[in-house]
């Protein structure tokens, strides 16, 4: 019954609010001048980070974007640069490998030993529904592994530079951005099974040929709304906000281990332009402030809902147990 619930809610959402949002609210020309901020955006390689490295350039400031290939990333650097030569700015690549959590700490340690500030980190790098025989390099399921515990690991070794730059930053400006998306309606109930992230995300969420991968990529993006809220009550008195966009259905390389999607994306998809808006908005936008730490953000910049059983058990202290969960699942790292 909670399956059915949770596929039923995340086809509602597709076809109401999330599926077909009205135009932008928060655009390139809202934004202000940039200059002397710091950002970090993984997976911007390509893709909606792509789309938000290339706003926050625009703007002047200094952006850090992060991915495992060294040539895909310095490709982005140089496409950014000569697309917007008068930029004051900086962009630069940054290595590091999300399912391999041995590699977060050295590109922080690198991050921070380069800049005296940081004011957001938009964790925007995921897989979406690869074989469900993919592991990490720590042997977790691949979507929990590069999803929730990489973001978690790397949001741990940036902590303190964000607590020391939210003192001086103007107020609320300092952000946190785990990526959600639309999937996330369709997770467990409660947003999380702990049996199976337990057991390393490995068992079958489901017995129905070809759904488990996809039921636990929803559940990694519910992970990252709890996340965003277990951050929340965890850090608030920092100053810092933490935010979960779902950014949209986009025609992005997220798309890459799912041919019907690819097929029939045409007829509902949109350009990753307008998920990089939508994390824009949460990276950026002035209406977001200490009362909406913790929101879940839709297309393409709105304040958005989670699933009432999610709500409940985050309310309830779920959100912060799972933090807690987190933090004890990846010490060492």
């Amino acid at each position: 019954m909670a399956l059915l619930y949770g596929v039923y809610t995340a086809l509602w959402q597709l076809i109401t609010a999330e599926g077909f949002p009205p135009k932008p609210g928060f655009e390139e020309k809202d934004v202000p001048d940039l200059s002397g901020k710091v950002y970090l955006v993984t997976g911007a390689s390509t893709g909606i980070g792509y789309e938000l490295a290339k706003i926050l350039y625009s703007k002047n400031a200094k952006v850090y974007i992060a991915g495992r290939s060294e040539k895909n990333g310095a490709d982005a650097v140089a496409n950014i640069k000569e697309d917007y030569p008068k930029s004051d700015g900086g962009v630069e690549f940054l290595q590091l490998d999300l399912s391999d959590l041995t590699t977060l700490k050295p590109a922080a340690d690198k991050l921070i030993s380069q800049e005296r500030r940081l004011d957001a980190v938009v964790h925007n790098a995921g897989v979406m529904a690869p074989p469900t025989s993919w592991r990490s390099a720590q042997g977790w399921d691949l979507q929990f592994g590069t999803n929730v515990l990489g973001p978690f690991v790397l949001q741990r070794h940036l902590q303190n530079i964000l607590i020391e730059t939210a003192k001086f930053a103007p107020k609320d400006s300092v952000r946190v951005v785990f990526l959600s998306s639309i999937g996330s309606h369709a997770a467990p109930a409660g947003g999380i099974n702990y049996e199976n992230i337990e057991a390393k995300g490995i068992p079958p969420l489901t017995s129905i040929p070809g759904l488990d991968t996809w039921l636990k990529y929803a559940q990694s993006k519910c992970a990252n709304t709890m996340m965003a809220k277990g951050y929340a009550a965890k850090y608030n008195d920092t100053g810092i906000i933490a935010v979960a966009p779902n950014p949209g259905n986009l025609k992005t390389d997220l798309l890459r281990h799912s041919l019907l999607l690819r097929t029939l994306g045409w007829t509902f998809l949109h350009p990753p332009r307008f998920g990089g808006l939508t994390e824009l908005y949460a990276t950026l936008s002035p209406e977001i402030d200490q009362s909406k730490n913790g929101s879940v953000i839709i297309p393409w910049g709105r304040i958005g809902p989670m699933r009432s059983d999610v709500i409940e058990n985050c309310e309830s202290g779920g959100a912060l147990k799972f933090w807690n969960w987190l933090e004890e699942h990846t010490e060492g790292f």
